[in-house]
């Protein structure tokens, strides 16, 4: 049995026993994986920090022989700090959110560097930004479905309608899942954002609130087993 070192983002995290958790993590090299995290509750120590949602750490540990196996954590340490993800009320709520998504739609069991650099790299960007941020949930949502394999088709971007189910925009409302005109409008706008280049909020507090809709059914039709996240409504609260 080998030693694999790899970074990973926390996506869940479950107590186990007295002392330990079980924490699911997207890892850098070798994709998706459950740990057993020991010694994390002690009298001498709690060090519950290290495995907050989306928190990126170094870890390792002893590869197995059968993957499907939950393995323990050989070590682990913080791998970036962040400065505000974890402390600021709006971010957090947004942090716990996306990990509640990331955990419902990643299943990947082998590594996909292109989709950790996405997760990692915008993550930061997030952490550094001061204010105007409270776009950036619905960019990241778009942005992700690149990976998942289900970014809407532009070819006929020119027209009004947007069908959610075959991911394409149309003129024929021949769909239950169709967006309205004006929704459409909107989810146009939401596909021309970079976060990194958007100096300020582009939609309003109604807009946020129906375009977080439409996203959450949009990946609702297209992921198995996809599970309305219970973080919605904590979301909703504090943008209204």
């Amino acid at each position: 049995m080998k030693i694999v070192e790899t970074k990973g983002i926390i996506l869940s995290s479950l107590k186990y026993g007295d002392t330990s958790l079980i924490i699911r993590c997207y890892t850098q090299n070798v994709g998706l994986k459950s740990f057993i995290a020991k010694g994390v509750f002690t009298k001498k120590k709690r060090n519950t920090s290290l495995y907050f949602p989306l928190a990126e750490i170094d870890l390792s540990f002893q590869s197995k022989s059968n993957e499907q196996q939950l393995v323990f954590l050989k070590s682990a340490q913080t791998a970036h700090y962040y400065e505000t993800l974890h402390f600021h009320p709006i971010k957090s709520a947004i942090v716990f959110f996306l990990a509640e998504i990331l955990n419902l739609v990643l299943k990947e069991e082998s590594d996909n560097p292109e989709l950790y650099f996405y997760i990692e790299h915008s993550l930061k960007e997030f952490d550094q930004k001061k204010d105007d941020f409270a776009d950036f949930h619905l960019i990241f949502l778009m942005q992700l479905t690149h990976f998942l394999g289900f970014y809407p088709n532009l070819e006929n971007e020119e027209s009004s309608l947007f069908d959610l189910e075959n991911g394409f925009f149309t003129n024929s409302n021949s769909s239950i899942n169709m967006l309205k005109a004006d929704e459409t409008a909107l989810f146009k706008k939401l596909l021309e954002i970079n976060f990194t280049e958007a100096s300020k909020n582009t939609f309003n507090q109604m807009q946020r609130a129906l375009l977080l809709d439409i996203l959450v059914k949009y990946y609702q039709i297209h992921t198995n087993n996809f599970k309305k996240p219970k973080s919605l409504q904590v979301l909703h609260e504090l943008f209204s």
